[in-house]
């Protein structure tokens, strides 16, 4: 076997996870219905059909335990839903972190009654499986029953809306909710506003933008990564942009300290949607991103942003195999180091590790990788962006073994990649991917097929589940390494796992 194709190309028949034939023009590896569900699904809980909270055994025990955690979890494991909702989905419906919403499902039982009511709320559970009683206008959202209005169609946090057309809700605080009448029209420019006494404002006429609303809005950003690293890139896409195209809608109305914060938000959502267009693996779209997140920051005038943006600018370089690129923005990001705050200055010298290893140095990658795990626990501050480097106790050993896995050193990259996967990051199934297929590097370079075969079957289907064009590539590039066995039994097994993506 000479080449491997990976993607759409091998003619094979791929298959949705609902078991529909996927069409040869879909790029997705989810029909149009699943997709469709999946997008609705961001916006809000279903509709459910009114046996849904008596069917499942498990979610009336929750019920009656007078446990909301409890109640969630049944709630998200509903056989209803096909599969198991996960904990990043469900939080962002209601607010709050997945590491939030495990603490609530795990720990005592909430007898905060307000959160109890907006739980029950966005859940949509019917006031008469309750424990307390629902305000009036809650009760109305909260009746669960499957002719209830779906979140396209209502979602007023209480406010009357009869004399309103449809309309999505965009982003809620308190009692004031932001709306398009679709997302087609909000990002053509028309249909979007705040919803307030009935009516909906026009964006343009509403001037007071408060503390809250900007500081809801930079508060979703650490749940979208989550998401990206569970479902991949194109689930959260749509969602991003128009959260990003909201801040650019509220700085055209905002004035003084609210703009600056704006100006700040806007830039870490521009750096987010930079991150999922490349692992998209759409590196010219995330390079204009980049771009305009680097502009973003200089309009703020703050050095931390500023450096923040040129290193996604070297993550791109990194990604187009551009020693030298990434090196420049890496040491760019690095000028005046003592001025930086631990996270640029990890970030930084992440990417001049990378860049290092793309030249061929060895020396220089571990010195910049040691400096940076020496500056892990000094990471305190408030940026919502970048927190993998402090999610997860093995960071810096994956991007050692990725620099040692670049550099050829099989053995000792096998030894770290070992390491990093004994303990894989939590609610990160695309890294678990990337990390198998650079592992199956490693091991072809240690001279190990066999467990290169076992590293290439996950990570395939982790692609599979993601839709990560990034993993893709990570993937194609084990053929290569895998050259000594490719007319052997277990190269032509890896081939044919590889011609199946």
């Amino acid at each position: 076997m000479a080449e491997v194709t990976v993607g759409n190309g091998s003619g094979k028949a791929r298959y949705c996870r609902c078991g529909i034939l996927l069409a040869r023009d879909n790029q997705s590896d989810l029909c149009a219905q699943c997709q469709r569900r999946a997008v609705e699904l961001e916006a809000g809980a279903p509709p459910v059909p009114r046996d849904f909270w008596e069917i499942s055994d498990k979610l009336r025990d929750a019920l009656a335990s007078w446990h909301m955690g409890r109640v969630i979890a049944a709630y998200r494991l509903h056989p209803y839903h096909g599969a198991p909702l996960s904990q990043e989905l469900v939080a962002r419906w209601m607010g709050i972190t997945q590491t939030q919403l495990s603490r609530i499902e795990s720990g005592p039982p909430i007898s905060d009654l307000k959160k109890l009511i907006r739980w029950a709320v966005v859940l949509r559970i019917p006031e008469v499986h309750l424990w307390f009683k629902l305000p009036a206008s809650r009760a109305r959202e909260g009746s669960g029953s499957a002719g209830w209005k779906s979140p396209i169609q209502a979602n007023t946090h209480g406010l009357e809306t009869d004399d309103v057309k449809p309309f999505s809700v965009i982003s809620a605080v308190g009692e004031v909710v932001i709306v398009a009448v679709d997302r087609r029209t909000f990002l053509a420019g028309s249909g979007a506003g705040i919803l307030a006494g009935g009516r909906i404002i026009p964006l343009a006429s509403y001037e007071n933008v408060s503390p809250e609303l900007v500081e809801h809005l930079a508060s979703q950003i650490e749940s979208y990564y989550l998401a990206e690293a569970s479902l991949g890139p194109h689930a959260v896409i749509p969602a991003v942009l128009v959260q990003q195209e909201l801040i650019d809608r509220l700085l055209a109305i905002s004035r003084g300290e609210i703009r600056r914060s704006l100006l700040r938000t806007n830039v870490a959502y521009s750096g987010l949607v930079t991150w999922l267009y490349q692992d998209a693996g759409d590196l010219g779209t995330a390079s204009n991103w980049a771009n305009k997140t680097l502009e973003l920051a200089h309009r703020v005038g703050d050095v931390q942003l500023v450096r923040h943006a040129l290193t996604n600018k070297a993550m791109i370089c990194t990604d187009q195999g551009d020693g030298p690129g990434t090196l420049d923005l890496a040491l760019a990001a690095l000028a005046d180091e003592t001025s930086l705050c631990a996270k640029v200055r990890v970030q930084a010298m992440q990417q001049s590790a990378h860049g290092h290893s793309l030249a061929s140095d060895r020396r220089g990658a571990d010195y910049a990788l040691d400096k940076a795990e020496a500056l892990l626990s000094k990471v305190d501050d408030d940026y919502p962006w970048y927190n993998a480097c402090r999610r997860s106790p093995t960071y810096i050993p994956a991007q050692r073994a990725t620099c040692y896995t670049r550099l050829g050193l099989g053995v000792e990259a096998v030894a770290l990649w070992e390491q990093v996967l004994k303990e894989p990051p939590a609610g990160s199934r695309r890294d678990v991917g990337v990390y198998r297929a650079r592992q199956a590097v490693a091991y072809a370079n240690a001279g190990q097929p066999e467990a290169a075969a076992g590293s290439v079957h996950e990570a395939a289907n982790i692609t599979r589940e993601t839709s990560s064009i990034r993993l893709r590539r990570e993937l194609a590039a084990v053929w290569p390494h895998l050259a000594s066995w490719h007319n052997s039994p277990i190269g032509r097994q890896i081939g044919e796992v590889l011609q199946t993506l």
